[in-house]
Protein backbone atom coordinates (compact mmCIF):
# COMPACT_ATOMS: atom_id res chain seq x y z
CA UNK A 1 0.00 0.00 0.00
CA UNK A 2 1.41 3.25 -0.90
CA UNK A 3 1.95 6.02 2.06
CA UNK A 4 -1.28 8.24 -0.09
CA UNK A 5 -3.04 4.68 0.17
CA UNK A 6 -2.11 4.62 4.07
CA UNK A 7 -2.86 8.17 4.88
CA UNK A 8 -6.31 8.04 3.18
CA UNK A 9 -7.33 4.34 4.68
CA UNK A 10 -5.76 5.98 8.17
CA UNK A 11 -8.00 9.39 7.71
CA UNK A 12 -11.07 6.81 6.50
CA UNK A 13 -10.82 4.79 9.89
CA UNK A 14 -11.07 7.82 12.23
CA UNK A 15 -13.67 9.11 10.14
CA UNK A 16 -15.90 6.39 10.30
CA UNK A 17 -15.45 5.75 14.00
CA UNK A 18 -16.88 8.59 15.16
CA UNK A 19 -19.73 8.90 12.51
CA UNK A 20 -22.64 9.62 13.98
CA UNK A 21 -24.91 10.72 11.06
CA UNK A 22 -25.83 7.55 9.45
CA UNK A 23 -29.40 8.20 10.10
CA UNK A 24 -29.37 11.07 7.30
CA UNK A 25 -31.33 10.56 4.65
CA UNK A 26 -29.97 9.65 1.61
CA UNK A 27 -31.65 12.64 -0.65
CA UNK A 28 -30.18 15.98 0.14
CA UNK A 29 -31.95 17.86 3.05
CA UNK A 30 -31.87 21.22 1.29
CA UNK A 31 -32.42 19.66 -2.16
CA UNK A 32 -29.89 21.26 -4.34
CA UNK A 33 -26.97 20.45 -6.13
CA UNK A 34 -23.18 21.95 -6.40
CA UNK A 35 -21.22 21.53 -9.42
CA UNK A 36 -18.12 22.85 -9.24
CA UNK A 37 -14.52 22.39 -10.41
CA UNK A 38 -12.22 19.44 -8.96
CA UNK A 39 -9.34 22.02 -8.65
CA UNK A 40 -7.45 20.53 -5.52
CA UNK A 41 -7.50 24.20 -3.85
CA UNK A 42 -11.33 24.18 -3.65
CA UNK A 43 -13.15 23.03 -0.39
CA UNK A 44 -16.97 23.44 -1.50
CA UNK A 45 -17.95 22.52 1.99
CA UNK A 46 -16.40 25.75 3.08
CA UNK A 47 -16.46 27.68 0.22
CA UNK A 48 -20.04 27.75 -0.54
CA UNK A 49 -20.97 26.51 3.34
CA UNK A 50 -22.42 23.27 2.28
CA UNK A 51 -23.61 20.87 5.65
CA UNK A 52 -23.23 17.38 5.89
CA UNK A 53 -26.61 15.82 4.12
CA UNK A 54 -27.04 18.97 2.89
CA UNK A 55 -26.31 18.91 -0.76
CA UNK A 56 -24.95 16.47 -3.49
CA UNK A 57 -21.39 18.27 -4.38
CA UNK A 58 -20.31 17.20 -8.00
CA UNK A 59 -17.02 17.65 -8.86
CA UNK A 60 -15.17 17.83 -12.20
CA UNK A 61 -12.71 18.98 -14.46
CA UNK A 62 -14.24 22.65 -15.45
CA UNK A 63 -17.15 22.19 -13.88
CA UNK A 64 -18.41 20.41 -16.94
CA UNK A 65 -22.83 19.92 -16.88
CA UNK A 66 -21.80 17.62 -19.64
CA UNK A 67 -19.28 15.69 -17.93
CA UNK A 68 -21.76 15.59 -14.37
CA UNK A 69 -24.86 14.67 -16.75
CA UNK A 70 -25.38 10.92 -14.98
CA UNK A 71 -25.18 12.48 -11.46
CA UNK A 72 -27.46 15.51 -12.17
CA UNK A 73 -29.99 13.11 -13.50
CA UNK A 74 -30.05 11.05 -10.51
CA UNK A 75 -30.35 13.81 -8.31
CA UNK A 76 -32.63 15.66 -9.85
CA UNK A 77 -34.84 12.79 -10.82
CA UNK A 78 -34.65 9.86 -8.46
CA UNK A 79 -33.19 11.88 -5.13
CA UNK A 80 -35.40 15.08 -5.65
CA UNK A 81 -32.85 17.57 -5.73
CA UNK A 82 -34.57 20.89 -7.82
CA UNK A 83 -31.88 23.72 -7.80
CA UNK A 84 -28.25 23.62 -9.15
CA UNK A 85 -25.75 25.32 -8.15
CA UNK A 86 -22.87 26.00 -11.16
CA UNK A 87 -19.51 27.38 -9.72
CA UNK A 88 -17.25 28.26 -12.14
CA UNK A 89 -14.09 30.33 -11.22
CA UNK A 90 -11.72 32.55 -13.05
CA UNK A 91 -8.38 31.28 -14.58
CA UNK A 92 -9.56 27.70 -14.54
CA UNK A 93 -6.54 25.58 -15.77
CA UNK A 94 -8.57 22.88 -16.37
CA UNK A 95 -10.75 24.52 -19.36
CA UNK A 96 -6.82 24.82 -20.94
CA UNK A 97 -7.04 20.91 -21.63
CA UNK A 98 -9.44 19.71 -24.96
CA UNK A 99 -11.18 16.43 -24.77
CA UNK A 100 -9.08 15.42 -28.20
CA UNK A 101 -6.30 15.89 -26.34
CA UNK A 102 -7.01 14.13 -23.58
CA UNK A 103 -8.60 10.74 -25.94
CA UNK A 104 -5.25 11.52 -27.58
CA UNK A 105 -2.87 10.89 -24.57
CA UNK A 106 -5.04 8.03 -23.08
CA UNK A 107 -4.42 6.36 -26.58
CA UNK A 108 -0.69 7.25 -26.91
CA UNK A 109 -0.21 5.70 -23.07
CA UNK A 110 -2.42 3.14 -22.28
CA UNK A 111 -3.40 2.10 -26.56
Amino acid sequence: MSAIQQAVSSASAQYSSTFDQGDLALPPARKYLVLTCMDARIDPVKAFGVGLGDAHVIRNAGASAADALRSIVISQQLLGTNEIVLVKHTGCGMLTFKNEDAYGIVGEKLG
